[in-house]
């Protein structure tokens, strides 16, 4: 921990105080100069929030936690500095698969001091290229690196806001509160790490979808889509995943349910077409076994792995997955429930978890109200809204993909982030949901 200590003085805040100024005023300008009032001034409020979280996270690892493996990262972000001031063209470490940058980096002895084994996913050392990205701008600082991410993931953030936003206008004021404050999601999105990254990426790929939707600038938007699918396909693959499967799911049904209203042989085509589909699925659920097995062995060995390494502390199970089919489908609506919804009040073992246990028992009493009140108007909404389709099939790709291989309360809510969002839109448009009729009769009282 005294080494950490070393990573921050006190000058380093004045010239954070600078660098928020700078930061507030080149994103207000360079990125919302034609937004409106309304707009500017959630800006501020928000920028305001990320730059104390950024902080806050930033004292955290230092005096709480005493480790981190965004300090890790900070510390690549060194080396690749180093190696650049040495020789210009080993720039090229930017764009080369991580194994090339390890083999260089084992020639530079008082480098090889400096890095982890962490480095060693391509996904980590996209983290560690951003921060070496930040790097030079921060002055080599720890706690302005830690900003550069909070900073990038602000205008991120901001961008899914407008896209969904602009979507559903008459519900702005509680979709910020839905997108951009909730607690766990502000604070593990304002730091050193590929869940800040993420929120930047999937934020942005939302926004430049949206203005391809209002056919401005489709080429470069389109490109600049692609760039940040892959890029959040980079970070965290199985959001990418959990995204794409979605979309799928959400546009076969929707052809099955144009084709069924077509005529009586189009049914009788679809008919046929999912009995044989189905007859020949479940035929040949051998095929999938491999997978499976693969997948319930990773769940198992995390479990062992998590528990291991941090004993009760705030390590879980929720026992052995059974390596087969049924088993997994046994396991899944638990680890929705788990990635969602814990940890839960009584399973609080540290005060830094209390803010999490609230949340999530909030979202889930208005998950369980909406739900209840709004029950008879859930597949109309389904039906007419594309988005929310898509969201509620990514939240619960999404938790079974997380829920099933996350046995750590204090990784799963950082895990979980990029998902909340969405599911928080979904809470809200459901919950001020009201059918034609019903807005028609209040118009003509």
């Amino acid at each position: 921990m005294e080494n950490l200590r070393e990573l921050i003085s006190q000058g380093d805040y004045f010239i954070l105080f600078a660098y928020a100024i700078l930061g507030y005023f080149g994103v207000k300008y360079f990125f919302f100069r034609h937004t409106s009032k309304n707009f500017k001034k959630l800006l501020a409020i928000f920028f305001t929030f990320k730059i104390a979280c950024a902080v806050l996270m930033t004292l955290l690892i230092i005096y709480y936690w005493g480790v981190s493996d965004n300090v890790a990262y900070f510390n690549e972000a060194g080396n690749i500095t180093k190696l650049i001031k040495r020789d210009f063209w080993n720039i090229r470490y930017f764009f080369l698969p991580v194994e090339y940058y390890k083999d260089r980096l084992a020639l530079e002895p008082d480098l090889m001091t400096n890095t982890s084994n962490i480095i060693g996913l391509e996904s980590n050392f996209i983290v560690a290229k951003f921060c070496a990205l930040f790097y030079p701008l921060a002055l080599g600082k720890y706690l302005l690196v830690n900003f550069f991410f909070a900073l990038f993931a602000c205008v991120g953030q901001l961008k899914m806001y407008l896209a969904i936003s602009n979507r559903y206008p008459q519900q702005k004021k509680k979709l910020a509160i839905g997108i951009l404050f909730i607690p766990n999601v502000l604070l593990y999105s304002s730091y050193i790490n590929k869940e800040t990254l993420c929120m930047a990426f999937i934020g942005f790929a939302l926004y430049y979808f949206y203005r391809i939707q209002k056919r401005e600038k489709i080429v470069q938007h389109g490109f600049l889509l692609l760039l940040n699918l892959l890029l959040i396909g980079m970070v965290k693959y199985y959001v990418l995943v959990a995204f794409a499967a979605a979309l799928l799911l959400v546009y076969l049904l929707k052809l099955i349910y144009f084709l069924w209203k077509k005529s009586f042989f189009s049914r009788i085509f679809i008919i046929v077409t999912l009995v044989v589909s189905g007859y020949f699925f479940f035929s040949n659920l051998s095929f999938f076994d491999k997978y499976i097995v693969d997948f319930a062995d990773t769940s198992n060995l995390f479990q062992k792995g998590y528990n291991a390494d941090y004993g009760e502390t705030t390590s879980f199970e929720f026992g052995e997955i059974e390596t087969s089919f049924s088993g997994l489908l046994q396991k899944m609506p638990l680890g929705i429930f788990t990635t969602y919804f814990r940890p839960q009040l009584w399973e609080v073992n540290k005060p830094i978890m209390v803010i999490s246990a609230l949340e999530s028992f909030i979202i889930l009493v208005l998950l369980c109200w909406t739900l209840f009140i709004k029950r008879k108007y859930l597949r109309t909404l389904l039906k007419k809204d594309a988005f929310l389709n898509i969201s509620l099939y990514y939240i619960l790709i999404f938790g079974v993909i997380v829920g099933l291989t996350t046995f750590n309360f204090g990784t799963l809510v950082r895990y979980k982030i990029p998902a909340v969002p969405f599911l928080l839109v979904f809470i809200i448009m459901l919950s001020t949901y009201v059918p034609e009729d019903k807005k028609q009769l209040k118009e003509n009282r």
